[in-house]
């Protein structure tokens, strides 16, 4: 029974290790970047119509986030970063972490596009 024990707590342990080495997911990035997105808006003076056009856009960008973090492998280190970022400026600083092709990659997502086969 203490062998049983002390196997699990070590499997357990070696788990809840190998998870934060993984860093966050990229649907907890998008998460953030539209939460930024959407205080950003909130506190924003802009026109009803603007505002509206805005918050319909915001899934379609949340999916688009995930998709290019998802395809292009972005580090843990860089998630992580996103994640934790206080406010879209500390965002934006973790994405010039991305490498070139990684945020070319970002910049034809959010424009709708995909690069080359």
């Amino acid at each position: 029974m203490h062998r049983a024990l002390l196997t699990l707590t070590l499997t357990f342990v070696l788990a809840c290790r190998a998870g934060a080495r993984d860093g966050a997911p990229c649907s907890a990035v998008a998460t953030r970047q539209r939460a930024l997105a959407a205080a950003a808006l909130g506190s924003a003076t802009v026109a009803p119509e603007t505002r509206a056009l805005v918050e319909r856009s915001l899934p379609a960008l949340q999916s688009m986030l995930t998709r290019a973090c998802t395809e292009g492998a972005w580090s843990p280190a860089i998630r992580d970063c996103m994640v934790q970022a206080p406010d879209h400026a500390a965002f934006q600083a973790c994405e010039q972490q991305l490498t070139d092709d990684q945020r070319r990659a970002l910049d034809l997502a959010a424009r709708g596009e995909t690069g080359p086969p």
